[in-house]
């Protein structure tokens, strides 16, 4: 597959597929954003090889393998992509087309795919990424020694079988028309097991591992055997900068070449240095509401804190204008969004306290937990003055990762905050946040009605029918308010001018990049 060839034919798979079954094949356009351009990045001249690309990463790996997610979550897909190529790629608008894969398609109810790779893949060592290879790599991720949080996605299939060497089956164990989403990230990743705890595991992508310190670095050179156009650089060198301002600072002064970043306000000041950015719609802020505990297992008291917040403000104040008001789980650029509004009510912090007061609440006091991020604090001081007007009187609670994500599984919070990549697939996201039995459903939310629209619309592999029982659980959300919905952010890369290659993610939900097709210019 060439990079920048069939782009034709990826426009039509691209429409063809964001709606129904992945039935045809995708260019490596998927990982370079060419599918989003249809050429190559402007100004950047010729493509060089050679030289070696300095990338910083915003958090630390514990192991390369597809097994730890936080390898494969969206700031790091950039170290993932160079070793693993993924069966699946997130395209634009929310669409998933083939990458490794040839073709991943359903039977007429979704309880059973096929997936057909092509001929004569293997992985760096030499060994064949063939049928048994992949079903290899799902029981491995699978098994609970993995440790791996796609293991709840393995669970959803019954079993697996290898019709031939390039060809694999999958029986689910219920409908499921969106199953080739779940293997654009660790399931997809198809590798072998690591030889050791501290060693990589092995993939086909085109770079392999040359030195490796986990959690601070590693260093990576091209892989000979790859299938596909070799990468630019000789040399892939990542570097663990997980202080925002330190890593900006680093592109700056030339110790980097790209950098991942969330923060509204180095994506404003960045044109003023002279460095580029290619970012997409891949974020979306929200407030999780425990609705197991009282007070706000009321949807009065919910639903009066979403009169409450002017989203607009909030999106002004905090992101600088740099992204947009969320009015729901559907985000504004999925396939499933339609033309049907949703009912977000706008702000009316009269309301909020009329709702307060019909509901007993109208002296409400929380605790809000938020971890320390300059734009998530400023973000929780806006909410805390909003809920002020309505007299809501709302505790800053500041907690590290570990104890937020801790205390977000345990279900062990009021309110909190929760800034998630999760609905940039709405599949993903309506199936994992909002059914009752979902490991994911943090607010313990319970509707059945929006849960019958979800199975409805999970199941069928008719996009009318799919996106009309979706929008029907938007609206039921919305109205019983398990969560708020604020804004839809930007994230992505910066880069200095010496990088050629940048491509545009302007319309992906989820920024996949393989570094393969960048190139440091001379």
């Amino acid at each position: 597959m060439k990079r920048h060839t069939h782009v034709l034919a990826t426009a039509v798979c691209t429409a063809a597929l964001a709606l129904t079954a992945v039935a045809c094949s995708a260019s490596d356009d998927t990982l370079s954003g060419g599918a989003a351009t249809g050429s190559a990045p402007k100004d950047d001249g010729p493509a060089v090889d050679g030289g070696t690309l300095r990338i910083g990463l915003d958090r630390p790996f514990t192991k390369l393998d597809p097994a730890d997610s936080g390898l494969t979550s969206m700031p790091m897909m950039i170290l993932a992509n160079a070793l693993y190529d993924p069966l699946m790629a997130n395209a634009d608008n929310g669409a998933v087309q083939p990458h490794l894969a040839k073709s991943f398609t359903p039977n007429a109810d979704a309880t059973a795919w096929t997936l057909e790779l092509p001929e004569g893949v293997t992985f760096s060592d030499g060994k064949p990424l063939d049928g048994q290879a992949v079903v290899d790599h799902v029981n491995r991720l699978a098994r609970p020694e993995a440790k791996c949080s796609c293991a709840v996605d393995a669970a959803s299939i019954g079993a697996m079988t290898v019709n031939s060497p390039t060809s694999v089956g999958f029986a689910l164990k219920a409908p499921n028309a969106a199953f080739p989403n779940l293997f654009t990230r660790s399931l997809g990743y198809i590798s072998e097991a690591p030889a050791g705890p501290d060693t990589p595991a092995v993939g086909s992508g085109p770079y392999t591992v040359e030195s490796v310190q986990p959690g601070v670095s590693a260093t990576l050179v091209r892989n000979p055997g790859y299938r596909g156009p070799k990468g630019h650089a000789d040399k892939l060198v990542y570097k663990v900068l997980p202080d925002t301002d330190s890593r900006y600072q680093s592109l700056r002064s030339g110790d980097a070449d790209l950098v991942w970043t969330e923060t509204p306000a180095q994506y404003k000041q960045a044109a003023g240095d002279g460095l580029r950015a290619a970012t997409g719609p891949g974020s979306t802020s929200t407030v999780l509401f425990n609705t197991k505990a009282a007070p706000f297992d009321d949807p009065k008291v919910r639903k009066a804190l979403q009169y409450a917040v002017d989203r607009s403000a909030v999106e002004r104040v905090v992101h600088l204008d740099q992204g947009k008001v969320a009015d729901g789980p559907i985000g504004s650029t999925s396939p499933y969004r339609g033309t049907a509004d949703t009912g977000y009510p706008a702000h009316d912090a009269a309301k909020a306290k009329a709702l307060l007061a019909e509901s007993g609440h109208a002296d409400l006091a929380f605790d809000y937990l938020v971890d320390s991020r300059p734009e998530a604090q400023q973000r929780a001081t806006v909410l805390q003055q909003m809920f002020a007007e309505a007299g809501v009187r709302m505790t800053i609670k500041p907690l590290d990762q570990a104890g937020l994500g801790t205390a977000m599984f345990q279900r062990q919070f009021q309110v909190m905050d929760f800034v998630t990549s999760m609905f940039g697939d709405t599949d993903t996201a309506l199936t994992s946040l909002f059914l009752s039995d979902s490991p994911y459903n943090f607010t313990g939310w319970n509707n059945p009605k929006a849960a019958r629209a979800i199975t409805t619309g999970h199941g069928t592999v008719d996009p009318a029918q799919r996106a009309r029982a979706y929008q029907e659980a938007a609206q039921e959300i919305v109205a019983d308010v398990p969560m708020l919905f604020l804004t839809e952010n930007p994230v992505g890369f910066l880069a200095s001018a010496k990088l050629g290659g940048l491509p545009d993610v302007s319309k992906r939900t989820v920024v996949s990049v393989s570094p393969a097709v960048l190139w440091v210019k001379k």
